[in-house]
């Protein structure tokens, strides 16, 4: 268990340790923005935070609020150390929380949260929620691949609207996982009052969009204020067929982990950068994306209902309810692919295996009973299909979502 304070250490916390300067010393940088879309996964207490004058991060730090403010989350312990070092922090411990929004609709398939920071003398950032683990706020990213218009997307646009006209100065738009797909998102298609007074817009390792979003005349036009970062082994960032231009930064683990921000290597107060994407990563872009590509948007719809109808068998609505309860789950899910025509059911496999790298890594299907009339699926051949952790990104990398 690393220290709470460590200036050596090349990573967000290090970067937290040593950064000593305030936003009037040196501009926000891309790591600063990583720091700011981390801080949208809190689920922040009290009212302060959910009006436009808001909080100062230094009084978020609560014992009595830490657990709830994480409990649930990808990393409570991370998150934990990241709220005591940006609270400590002299370059932001003075950032106030404001417009706290959490919105989750399982019947409109809707997972959106966001908030701004309003930054130290002048300007915010609006900062939008990656995916949590929840079934719903996977299958909204999942409903990108056919829909122009999910509705954390247009809930962003909207709130972006909303929260411009109380920002004085600057405004920075960002998001890490989804949350940087919903910050493009809001910039692409707000009004052009409130895109001129946007200086960037960052997305961590977020999904990318269609070929028709892409193709919008706006998306062009605001195209270069966007600052794209993904890891060498991105799976989520790489997500659907064309990608904006982005900049690969190198990380401490292998394959899926790559998408956990506090495993992206920083020196000095930059980013590690890489040349260019791992193999592994090319799973994605060179598989599963050229195959929906090929498919009329009736039948990507039909792919991500038929994707769900196998995760949702089990019952449960959380991937650690999936984890928790597998002995009965992963029957289930069988069951339900056991009645999809072939070619189907192998793309859902793979499908499949890439979540349950990210969210069940110490899963061992072949544990699992035998179908009656059904064949279990190969997950354990990942090594064929998946980047990282099974030994394919790179030259003889080995790793571990």
């Amino acid at each position: 268990m690393p220290q709470l304070f460590d200036p050596a250490e090349k990573n967000l916390f290090g970067y937290l340790s040593r950064a000593l300067d305030t936003f009037e010393a040196r501009t926000l940088t891309d790591v600063d923005s990583l720091v700011l879309a981390c801080l949208s996964y809190f689920r922040y207490q009290g009212d302060a935070v959910r009006a436009s004058g808001g909080a100062p991060l230094r009084d978020l730090f609560r014992t009595e609020w830490v657990e709830a403010m994480t409990h649930g989350l990808w990393d409570p312990e991370g998150l934990s150390r990241l709220l005591a070092l940006v609270a400590a922090s002299p370059r932001f411990r003075d950032v106030c929380v404001s417009d706290y929004v959490d919105d989750f609709d399982e019947a409109a398939e809707k997972q959106f949260s966001a908030c701004v920071l309003r930054l130290p003398g002048g300007g915010a950032y609006v900062s939008f929620r990656g995916t949590d683990n929840t079934l719903v706020g996977w299958k909204e990213d999942f409903n990108m691949a056919f829909e122009t218009g999910v509705p954390s997307q247009y809930a962003a646009i909207d709130y972006l609207e909303r929260v411009a006209p109380t920002i004085e100065g600057p405004i920075y738009l960002g998001g890490h996982s989804k949350g940087g797909n919903l910050a493009v998102c809001a910039l692409a298609r707000c009004s052009a009052g409130v895109a001129a007074r946007v200086e960037r817009a960052f997305s961590h390792d977020g999904p990318g969009f269609t070929e028709e979003a892409l193709a919008d005349e706006l998306w062009r036009e605001r195209s270069s204020l966007v600052s794209k970062t993904v890891p060498r082994s991105s799976v989520i960032g790489m997500l659907f067929e064309r990608q904006e231009d982005y900049s690969v930064v190198d990380s401490s683990t292998m394959g899926l982990t790559q998408h956990d921000p506090f495993s992206w290597v920083v020196e000095g107060s930059d980013f590690v950068r890489q040349e260019g994407l791992g193999r592994g990563a090319s799973f994605v872009d060179k598989g599963l994306n050229e195959w929906i590509a090929g498919m009329a948007r009736e039948d990507r719809e039909g792919f991500v209902e038929a994707l769900f109808s196998v995760l949702e068998a089990a019952g449960e609505d959380t991937f650690a309810d999936l984890s928790g309860n597998w002995q009965e789950s992963v029957p289930a899910m069988l069951r339900e692919l056991s009645g999809m025509e072939p070619e189907q059911r192998s793309h859902i496999t793979r499908a499949l295996g890439g979540l349950a790298q990210a969210f069940i890594p110490d899963l061992k299907l072949p544990q699992m009973p035998q179908m009656p009339g059904f064949e279990l699926p190969q997950f354990p051949d990942l090594a064929e299909l998946l980047p990282g952790k099974m030994g394919v990104d790179g030259a003889g990398e080995t790793g571990e979502g």
